[in-house]
């Protein structure tokens, strides 16, 4: 993904707190512990087990990053808009012409 100013604006604006957020990334951290747990416990103290409650970490963090920067919470969401009649004809054009074309697909 190349960077713009809109990009590296969405990497540094602090991240909102709010229940639905915080919901999600309870459960990713959450599902992330268990799996740490069953790593330490079955993987034998060494390096590897090591790297693998790290990299349980990291994606972790970067979860929450995605959650943070990109979810758009409900109260957020604006509708999306009626489609332009013109633009609805095209599109059931197109699924048509793609239906003839492959009708094997179906």
């Amino acid at each position: 993904m190349a960077i713009t100013p809109n990009e590296i604006a969405i990497r540094f604006t602090p991240p909102k707190t709010d229940a639905d957020r915080v919901a999600i990334k309870a459960q990713i951290s959450e599902a992330a512990g268990h799996l740490a747990h069953l790593i330490h416990e079955l993987v034998p103290g060494s390096r590897e087990e090591s790297q693998a409650i790290k990299a349980c970490e990291i994606a972790v963090h970067w979860a929450h990053c995605g959650i943070d920067r990109r979810y758009v919470a409900r109260a957020e969401r604006r509708p999306a808009p009626d489609p332009v009649p013109a633009e609805a004809e095209c599109l059931e054009a197109m699924a048509a012409a793609d239906l003839s074309a492959r009708p094997d697909r179906l």
